[in-house]
């Protein structure tokens, strides 16, 4: 059956600058849509968020006094998801939802089943990704790439779509869940595109994402994606 619905998940983390914004750019859409913010943060982000479910009352906020992990976090959203298609978005802001129509109308029109996004097809703007991030995504794309056999641009980017009965239950990263999503859309057989988007410099607080010890776990996770996913 045809796709009708859409449901955007926005894991959050002390992103308190940057929620408002991020929620009062997710535009309406012909199709019937829910917004799910999880966080797990100490900030006022999830208060934030709620006042304005006031008045967008597609808007749920979910709020965990434990670390959760963006992984965790959005596995907590995906696990009372309504929507047909899900499409994650970063709470930083750095991705403009605007652009989310263009990521999710290739599977509402059941061209493909997942939809991978890359930041560095456009220009990147100034201080929207340090020389080392930069360095490190290439690296790991290039080596994702060769595993899967299908070349990509970027893996890292939060902003990911996918029909939401094709995924759910097979996700299980809870920390950083893009490679997990690309590696079993890859082994599942989805059907694969990446689009390239337009990425900005947050206008808010800092990275969680520490070069070193980030590359250090992306290299233990995709050694424990080849494992399951070759054997």
């Amino acid at each position: 059956m045809k796709p009708n619905s859409l449901t955007i998940i926005i894991p959050s983390h002390n992103e308190e600058g940057n929620i408002v914004a991020c929620i009062n750019k997710i535009p309406e859409f012909k199709w019937k849509t829910e917004i799910i913010v999880v966080d797990d943060g100490t900030d006022k982000t999830a208060e934030l968020a709620q006042e304005l479910s006031e008045k967008r009352k597609n808007l749920k906020v979910l709020h965990f006094n434990e670390r959760l992990g963006q992984g965790g976090a959005f596995l907590k959203a995906l696990d009372i998801a309504q929507g047909d298609i899900i499409v994650t978005l970063d709470a930083d802001y750095t991705v403009d939802p605007s652009e989310i129509e263009k990521i999710i109308t290739p599977i509402f029109n059941d061209e493909v089943d997942f939809v991978n996004t890359s930041r560095l097809i456009y220009p990147v703007e100034k201080g929207a990704m340090t020389f080392s991030h930069k360095i490190g995504n290439k690296f790991f794309t290039l080596l994702t790439s060769l595993v899967i056999k299908k070349y990509l641009t970027d893996v890292f980017c939060g902003t990911k779509a996918f029909k939401r009965d094709l995924l759910k239950g097979k996700l299980t990263e809870k920390k950083w869940p893009a490679l997990d999503m690309i590696f079993e859309a890859k082994k599942n057989k989805l059907r694969f595109v990446e689009i390239p988007i337009h990425y900005k410099a947050r206008k808010s607080g800092k990275s969680k994402v520490s070069t070193f010890k980030t590359g250090l776990m992306h290299i233990k996770d995709i050694s424990d994606k080849i494992k399951r996913y070759y054997f």
